[in-house]
């Protein structure tokens, strides 16, 4: 039975700038891709959040760069300041409708997002 199911990422830029952000995203969604072997005709949309010390660029903008993201909507938002929350953090949340249950979902914390979901003990490179 499909069901629109629920993909979550994090990662961390280790600057405010167009490079950084673009190297941290691209390896995010590499990851996630090949973790969970997306099918883009799948994908609702996804979701992307940045803390507010990111602002050299869209993180949509760099996901439209890799194959087969030309389609899939996006959407940008800043994620709320949190006093003592993790700098320079991109997260996302991709939605897709899936015949896999909720737990086959792989999600990815990378680089200095890793301890965001201890719980999940999913954290990988």
């Amino acid at each position: 039975m499909w069901k629109v199911r629920g993909i979550r990422g994090a990662t961390t830029a280790s600057d405010n700038t167009v490079e950084a952000m673009r190297e941290a995203v691209l390896e995010l969604l590499e990851a996630i891709e090949t973790r969970n072997q997306l099918d883009f005709e799948e994908i609702v949309t996804v979701i992307f959040t940045a803390t507010p010390d990111l602002d050299a660029i869209f993180p949509a903008a760099i996901a439209r760069e890799r194959p087969g993201w030309d389609n899939v909507p996006l959407l940008d938002l800043q994620q709320m300041h949190v006093k003592g929350s993790l700098p320079r953090c991109i997260r996302v949340l991709i939605q897709l409708n899936s015949d896999r249950p909720q737990e086959a979902m792989s999600h990815l914390y990378l680089r200095g997002a890793k301890n965001l979901r201890p719980d999940l003990n999913l954290a990988h490179l």
